[in-house]
């Protein structure tokens, strides 16, 4: 009897069998803690006069914070069964329009924002198109933040995630780092060495800016 060969990640799939199952995504996804989007404040300039461009927002975590910064909000999801789960819960706000699309194909009609935010879901954008779209649709002097989760332990912690490595491996190969997360001091600057690395990609006259607590 021989092993099952191994299922190589597919990201355009796994994000259709998030759109099949919007509530348990919703239930287990982790948040945004409030201090995140204080910095967001701090650091942006953004106010209730503000336009935000929300690129990806899933059932609308993220989305809901940044509604409740008072701000005009556009955000955009393709998954259908998402996008009408945020718009639920996101329906006692009246700053806020959920729109249906990728954000390489979605139709700007011409609007700007002061700021996009992307909340663990950048990685989803081709960024052959989506470093210079973002660039269109900001305002000069637009701020564009990219929000996300990293796992990490710290010393002394049981690695916890070693016990489930072999289910990582077998059915997400290509990602080591979900069985045996890295240590919190080994992935500081990790961020900020990613967008250095992008740096080719990036419209002319960017400036990268790291706000990390």
């Amino acid at each position: 009897m021989t092993d099952a060969p191994k299922m190589r990640p597919n990201p355009q799939g796994l994000g259709r069998v998030f759109n099949e199952v919007p509530e348990l995504y919703d239930r287990v996804r982790p948040g945004y803690p409030d201090e995140l989007f204080a910095d967001l404040v701090a650091v942006t300039g953004v106010d209730d006069k503000s336009s935000v461009l929300e690129v990806g927002c899933g059932t609308g975590q993220a989305t809901r914070s940044l509604a409740a910064l008072g701000c005009s909000v556009t955000a955009i999801e393709p998954g259908l069964e998402m996008a009408a789960l945020a718009r639920h819960r996101i329906s006692s706000f009246r700053n806020v329009a959920v729109e249906t699309a990728t954000f390489e194909e979605w139709d700007d009609r011409g609007r700007r924002f002061d700021a996009l935010v992307a909340a663990s879901s950048w990685h989803w954008v081709d960024l052959s198109i989506g470093w210079q779209r973002a660039h269109d649709v900001l305002y000069p002097g637009g701020w564009m933040a990219l929000l996300g989760h990293v796992v990490v332990r710290r010393p002394g912690e049981p690695e916890v995630y070693a016990e489930t490595a072999d289910l990582h491996e077998r059915f997400c190969p290509g990602n080591p780092d979900w069985g045996h997360p890295p240590l919190e001091d080994d992935v500081r600057g990790l961020a900020i060495g990613a967008l250095r690395s992008w740096h080719g990609q990036l419209p002319r006259n960017w400036r990268i800016t790291d706000w990390r607590r």
